[in-house]
C-alpha cells in the first residue's frame, strides 16, 4: 500500500535535484546580485537628508577634521536611517548631477553588455562594456570604483570570447595593477586565463613598492586612491603598484577633482565653487562661538544653503603633538534648530586609530533622535556662549556702577565729616569721633571706587566686546582666513602667514557678521541707570573727585533696529531664493537627463531598424525560375 507513495516521493526528489543541477551554472553567472530581504512591493520610507561638516577650532587641526568628517559619513551610511549627502555634492548640485548621470549611464551600458554576453553576441558585449568603462571613469570614483573594476573584468571576458587573448591579457594586467583583489569568475574565463590572472596577481602584490605623494592647492582635501580613502593632503602613500592610479580629491566649497597619477609627486589645483566664500564665512562664525547661540544659527544657514534637513557638526579641539582630540558632536534639525543628538568631549585618537577610536561616538550621534521637551526644540549652549557671557558682563557692569555710586557717597560723607571736624573743639570727644568716622568713610570710598572701576571695566569688556578671548584671534588666524589668504597666494601657509594680514580679516567675515549677527554693542539693563548719583550742590568735596566710569554704549535707535530687522529679513529671503533656485536647477537637470535618455533610446531603435533593413536588402532573392530549377 505504501509503494506508490514511495515512488512518488522519489520522483519528486529526483526532479528537484535535477532542477538544482540545471540552475547551478546559470546562478553562478549572476555576479554582484545583492541579497534582497525586503519584498519589492514594500515602499521605502523617505529618509532625512543629512550633511556632515567638521570644523577645527585650531587651524592646525584642519587635516584631522577632514579625516573625522569622512569617518562620520561612513557612520551615517552604516546607520541606514539617514540619507547621506556629501557636503561637497550638496554645494555643487550641477557637478554632482553630472557625475551621477555618468554612473547611471555606466550601469545601463553594463546591463546591456551582460544581456548581449548571455545571448552570445560577444562583439556587442565588448562594445557595451567598453562604453561602461568610459562612463564610470567620469563618475565619482570614490564611490563607483568597484563598478569600474567589474566592467573592466567583463570587458576582458568579452575579449577572450572574441579570441583577442593578447588584448584580454593586457586588460587583465591593467585591472590587477590598480585592483589586485579583483575577482575573475571561472565561468567567463578558461583555465589558462585564470592561471594567468593568479600569476599576475602575485606579481603585482610582490612588486607593490611604489611611493606617491599627493599635494593640493589652495586647501587640504580628502584623498581617495583607486576608490579607497587614503588620508588628507599633503599625504605620501607607499606600497602602490607601478601603474596609473585613479585619484579623487574632495574638499568642502570646492569642486570634486579626479585624475590619474603614477609614483612620484602629483600636485592638483582645486576649483572654487560660487558658494565657497559664504561657506567659509559660516564656518568661521561657528569657530568663533563654538558653544553659543550663533553656532546653531550658522549651522541652520549652512543646512539651508546645502538643501538638507539635518546637519551633523563636529567641533574639533586638540592638544599639542599627538594628544587625542576632544570633539563636540551636534546633530541639528535645520527647520527649527532642535538638537537631535549632542555629545561633548570624547577622546578621539589621531592617525590610523581614528576610524576605530571614533566609531562608537559617531554611531551614537546618528543612532536615534532626542525628543523635544514640552514640544519645544532642545538646545545646548554651554559656557563661553554669547548669551551667558553677555549676561555676566551686564551683571559685572551694574555691580561696578553701584560700587562707584557707593564710593562717591562715602567720599562725600568723609568730606562732610572733615568739615565738621575743623569746626569742632579740638581734643573733645566729638572731634575724635568725627576724625575716626571720617577716616573710615574715606577708606570705604577709596575701596568702592577702585572695585567699581575694575568691575565696570570687566563687565563692559564681556558685554560689548565680541572678540572673546582676544589673544587667540590674534595669535593664529581662523581656518577660513588662512584658506582665503592661501587661495590668493599659493605659497605654503606657514610662509604666507607669519601674522594675519589685514585683507584676510576684512573680506568675508565682516560681511557675514553684518548680515547675520546682531551688533555687538547692546544696551545694558535699565536698572543700572539710576546708579549715577550727583553730589548735593551745597557740599564742596575736600578731596579730588574720582575719575568717572566709562560711558555706556549708545542705545540703538528705532530706525537702526528696523534697519537691522530688515537686513535679517532680506538675508532670509535670499537664502530661500537660493534654495528655490537649486531645486529648480535640479528639476531642469532631471528633465534634461530624461530627454537625453529618450533621445538615445530612439536613436538605438532607429539604428537597429536600419541594420535590419540593410540585412534584408543584402539577402539574395529567389525568383520562380530558380524554384522550378531547384
Amino acid at each position: 500500500m505504501r509503494r506508490p507513495f514511495n515512488r512518488a516521493l522519489h520522483a519528486t526528489l529526483s526532479g528537484w535535484l535535477v532542477g538544482m543541477l540545471a540552475m547551478g551554472p546559470a546562478a553562478a553567472q549572476q555576479q554582484h546580485v545583492p541579497l534582497r530581504l525586503i519584498p519589492r512591493t514594500l515602499p521605502a520610507a523617505a529618509s532625512p537628508r543629512i550633511a556632515v561638516v567638521a570644523i577645527p577650532l585650531d587651524p592646525s587641526l584642519e587635516g584631522e577634521a577632514l579625516k573625522l568628517s569622512h569617518w562620520a559619513e561612513q557612520a551615517v551610511a552604516r546607520s541606514g536611517r539617514l540619507e547621506l549627502v556629501r557636503l561637497t555634492d550638496a554645494l555643487d548640485a550641477t557637478g554632482a548631477s553630472a557625475r551621477e548621470a555618468k554612473a547611471v549611464e555606466g550601469n545601463a551600458a553594463y546591463k546591456e553588455g551582460a544581456k548581449a554576453y548571455d545571448e552570445l553576441d560577444t562583439v556587442k558585449a565588448l562594445q557595451s562594456f567598453d562604453k561602461a568603462v568610459r562612463a564610470y571613469e567620469q563618475a565619482d570614483l570614490s564611490r563607483a570604483f568597484a563598478l569600474l573594476s567589474r566592467a573592466r573584468v567583463m570587458k576582458a571576458a568579452s575579449q577572450v570570447a572574441n579570441g583577442e587573448n593578447k588584448a584580454a591579457e593586457l586588460e587583465m594586467r591593467a585591472v590587477l595593477a590598480v585592483d589586485p583583489r579583483a575577482q575573475f569568475n571561472p565561468n567567463f574565463f578558461p583555465p589558462e586565463e585564470v592561471a594567468f590572472v593568479e600569476k599576475e596577481r602575485k606579481a603585482q602584490l610582490a612588486g607593490a613598492e611604489a611611493t606617491l605623494s599627493v599635494r593640493t592647492q589652495p586647501v587640504a582635501a580628502q584623498v581617495f586612491v583607486d576608490g579607497a580613502f587614503r588620508g588628507v593632503s599633503p599625504v605620501t602613500l607607499t606600497g602602490l603598484t607601478r601603474a596609473d592610479h585613479y585619484v579623487t580629491l574632495v574638499a568642502p566649497g570646492y569642486s570634486v577633482l579626479e585624475g590619474k597619477a603614477r609614483e612620484g609627486e602629483a600636485s592638483f589645483s582645486l576649483t572654487r565653487l560660487p558658494v565657497q566664500q559664504r561657506t567659509e564665512a559660516l564656518m568661521e562664525r561657528i569657530a568663533k562661538e563654538p558653544d553659543g547661540e550663533d553656532r546653531d544659527k550658522a549651522l541652520r544657514e549652512l543646512g539651508a544653503l546645502a538643501g538638507v534637513q539635518q546637519v551633523l557638526a563636529l567641533l574639533v579641539r586638540g592638544g599639542p603633538g599627538n594628544a587625542p582630540l576632544s570633539v563636540t558632536g551636534l546633530r541639528l534639525d535645520v527647520a527649527d534648530g532642535h538638537n537631535l543628538a549632542y555629545a561633548v568631549g570624547p577622546q578621539v585618537p589621531r592617525g590610523d586609530a581614528m576610524a576605530t577610536g571614533s566609531e562608537a561616538f559617531l554611531t551614537g550621534l546618528v543612532a536615534q533622535d532626542a525628543a523635544k521637551v514640552g514640544g519645544k526644540p532642545t538646545t545646548h549652549f554651554t559656557g563661553g556662549g554669547g548669551v551667558s557671557r553677555r549676561t555676566v558682563g551686564y551683571v559685572l557692569l551694574a555691580t561696578g556702577v553701584a560700587l562707584l555710586a557707593g564710593g562717591i557717597y562715602f567720599g562725600l560723607e568723609a568730606s562732610s565729616k572733615s568739615d565738621a571736624f575743623k569746626t569742632a573743639p579740638q581734643g573733645s570727644t566729638r572731634a575724635e569721633d568725627l576724625k575716626s568716622t571720617g577716616k573710615t568713610y574715606a577708606l570705604v570710598a577709596d575701596v568702592g571706587v577702585l572695585a567699581g572701576l575694575v568691575s565696570a571695566g570687566a563687565g563692559g569688556y564681556l558685554a560689548f566686546y565680541k572678540g572673546g578671548s582676544g589673544s587667540s584671534s590674534q595669535a593664529a588666524p581662523s581656518p577660513a582666513a588662512r584658506r582665503d589668504v592661501q587661495a590668493r597666494d599659493p605659497k605654503p601657509i606657514d610662509q604666507a602667514l607669519p601674522m594675519p594680514p589685514p585683507p584676510a580679516r576684512t573680506e568675508p567675515a565682516p560681511k557675514a557678521n553684518a548680515t547675520s549677527t546682531p551688533p555687538a554693542a547692546t544696551p545694558p539693563p535699565a536698572k543700572a541707570a539710576p546708579a549715577a548719583v550727583t553730589p548735593p550742590p551745597e557740599v564742596v568735596p575736600a578731596f579730588e573727585p574720582p575719575p568717572t566710569p566709562p560711558p555706556p554704549a549708545k542705545k540703538l535707535t528705532r530706525k537702526e533696529r528696523e534697519a537691522e530687522a530688515r537686513r535679517e529679513r532680506e538675508e532670509e529671503a535670499r537664502l530661500k531664493k537660493e534654495q528655490r533656485e537649486q531645486e529648480e536647477q535640479r528639476k531642469r537637470d532631471e528633465e534634461a537627463k530624461r530627454k537625453r535618455d529618450e533621445e538615445e533610446k530612439r536613436k538605438r531603435e532607429d539604428e537597429e531598424k536600419r541594420k535590419r533593413d540593410e540585412e534584408k536588402k543584402q539577402r539574395p532573392k529567389l525568383d520562380e525560375d530558380d524554384l522550378r530549377n531547384y
